[in-house]
């Protein structure tokens, strides 16, 4: 049997390792206390509680605010494949102007339907 995801909108805010980002992650996703780890000074990581314990976001991660309430990060190239855009505004700025460009992956399939069109797959 065959499933696929039902569209739920979620609260996403990219982790940078700056004063902006971290105020937005307390104040726009409501996560608190935002716990940022400089074990390694050359890369911080913020520590996310979840039910199933600490978990930790890396600089580029999505922190992602689940329906429920939830917090878990999420990597970028798996966010942009499975996210996109709902046009509305965050913090007020759209989000989809963030993430209206193309991932990867989509370009790829881009790539190859056009190469299909002209005969060559």
């Amino acid at each position: 049997m065959k499933y696929r995801k039902k569209p739920v909108e979620i609260e996403a805010i990219q982790f940078a390792d700056d004063p902006d980002t971290l105020i937005k992650i307390n104040d726009v996703l409501r996560l608190d206390p935002v716990n940022v780890s400089y074990e390694d000074p050359d890369n911080p990581v913020l520590k996310i509680p979840t039910l199933e314990g600490a978990m930790t976001a890396q600089v580029g991660d999505y922190i992602i605010k689940g329906v429920h309430g939830e917090f878990y990060p999420c990597k970028p190239d798996i966010f942009e494949e499975t996210y996109e855009p709902s046009g509305r505004s965050v913090d007020g700025k759209l989000l989809a102007e963030k993430l209206a460009v193309p991932s990867k992956h989509e370009l790829d399939k881009q790539s190859r339907d056009a190469q299909r069109r002209k005969g060559f797959l």
